[in-house]
């Protein structure tokens, strides 16, 4: 067991709460975790007036002392934590999030590990100041602004945020859980399989001294997901196509769905160390973190007249010699699954290959079958297909290693590398990334380098205060506005 815990509490209110209503969560090796305290409905329409109540109280702390308890909340992350009064470390929400996902406990690790370095005054200041419209911080406390020479107010869109994360990968938490630093109340609703990174974070800062109405962590059922997005000023939803198709055209609610990140090539003098580089990080973009993220590439359009079958083959190799390994050894790459859940994907991947297509890591590995069962657990081995450009696989994305490579013939390069969340560009000639930073629907770009690349002030699909706040127009100037008679 994990952990001595048996029971993840709801945070409302300032208190850890059990309610009546509980899940048990399983482990990947089918044996019981421990219970998720699930919020019903009526929990959550009561805590909605608390949370927007708790607005003007958080916009009125400056903004250094908003950075203050976040540093402190990093500090505390780390810490051993009292829950339901049972210390726990940082180690046991590791093995936690490794039993409940299958997300090898090395990826887990490096993602705890990084919001404490991201939780210091340093990151904070740049962070804010990246979201800023001046570029200054003074503006989340004075809400006036000057760019050019034209002054403007500037505040937020609503009073506060409902929030439903995914649970891909634990560093999404930071997403919802950073709101409050914005100076936004917010409603974290967790995914029931990896509720405990953003727990941490929302105890944490807590227990830093943030305003206990301004930030709420509940499980809930899908059900009230809606509730929460919909009822709250702001609303911020991950999912797939069909979930995120009921939100659409809404501007009071922020959609995250597939990323489809694809790498382009288009090398022109591809010497040896061009090649070396360009299978590395298309390897790295396909298998960073287990293939696990929305921003790892699950597509490889190769645009150079030069070496494709040589690179097809190389970077097939890699990804066949990957081997399963219990997520829970410290070696462990790939990421595993429960038995059933595994196969009834492995199904419908199957299903959806057919017509024209070369699996280059079955040819490598010997055998077609790419489902690894063995001691109960299921694995999806790293899968690098090649397809025809207009093959329907060719836009396919799944939660493991799994790439899709093709070549122009027919399609401009511009239309194959459309609707991309982020973009590895490999590349001989960097200013030709000017074209491709001119589609709208590629988020980002990356010049030689991998697409799972993540830096929390950079734009993701926009920097959130391009969500959370708006500009207006005034002539206010702070202090500075002194009340004189017109002369007429």
């Amino acid at each position: 067991m994990a952990t001595s815990i048996d029971t993840l509490p709801l945070l409302k209110n300032g208190e850890e709460y059990l309610s009546q209503s509980k899940k048990t969560l399983k482990g990947i090796h089918g044996e019981n975790l421990l219970d998720v305290a699930v919020a019903p409905e009526i929990h959550v329409r009561m805590a909605l007036p608390i949370n927007k109540a708790s607005f003007h109280t958080l916009q009125s702390i400056p903004i250094d002392d908003i950075i203050d308890i976040f540093c402190e909340a990093g500090k505390i992350f780390t810490q051993d934590m009292l829950i339901n009064g049972i210390s726990t470390s940082l180690d046991e929400w590791s093995e936690l999030i490794t039993l409940s996902t299958g997300m090898p406990i090395r990826y887990v690790e490096n993602a705890l590990n990084m919001i404490p370095h991201i939780f210091t005054k340093q990151q904070l200041r740049r962070l804010l100041r990246a979201n800023s419209p001046t570029g200054k911080l003074a503006i989340f406390d004075d809400y006036v602004g000057v760019r050019g020479s034209t002054r403007f107010g500037w505040s937020p869109r609503g009073m506060n945020v409902g929030v439903g994360l995914p649970g891909n990968h634990p560093a999404v938490s930071l997403l919802g859980t950073l709101i409050p630093l914005f100076k936004v109340p917010a409603i974290i609703r967790a995914s029931s399989s990896e509720p405990f990174t953003s727990f941490r974070i929302c105890k944490a800062l807590w227990e830093a001294g943030l305003p206990h109405e301004s930030l709420f962590h509940f499980v809930t059922d899908h059900s009230t997901v809606d509730t929460i997005v919909r009822q709250s000023d702001l609303g911020i939803i991950f999912g797939n196509e069909w979930i995120l198709k009921a939100y659409e055209n809404n501007s009071k609610i922020k959609t995250y769905g597939p990323g489809r990140s694809k790498v382009l090539l288009e090398i022109e003098d591809m010497s040896p160390t061009h090649f070396d580089l360009a299978v590395e990080l298309t390897y790295q973009s396909i298998h960073y973190d287990g293939g696990r993220g929305c921003i790892n590439s699950s597509g490889v359009v190769y645009n150079s007249p030069h070496m494709y079958e040589e690179f097809k083959e190389k970077l097939a190799n890699k990804l066949a010699s990957l081997e399963p390994l219990d997520p829970m050894n410290p070696r462990a790459e790939i990421p595993a699954m429960d038995p059933d859940g595994a196969r009834g994907m492995y199904k419908f991947i199957k299903s959806r290959m057919t017509g024209k297509i070369n699996n280059l890591t079955a040819d490598i590995r010997g055998e077609e079958n790419f489902l690894h069962i063995e001691d109960n657990l299921a694995y999806l081995m790293p899968t690098l297909l090649e397809v025809d450009e207009d093959h329907s696989m060719r836009t396919d994305e799944y939660p493991f290693s799994f790439g899709v490579i093709c070549r122009p013939d027919d399609y401009l390069v511009e239309e194959l590398v459309e609707d991309t969340l982020s973009l590895s560009y490999l590349t001989d000639n960097p200013s030709n990334a000017r074209r491709l930073l001119n589609i709208p629907s590629i988020k980002k770009v990356f010049v030689n380098d991998q697409s799972f690349k993540m830096d929390i002030a950079a734009p993701h699909e926009g920097h959130m205060c391009d969500f959370l706040y708006g500009s207006k127009a005034s002539n206010y100037d702070g202090i500075n506005n002194i009340l004189k008679p017109k002369e007429y």
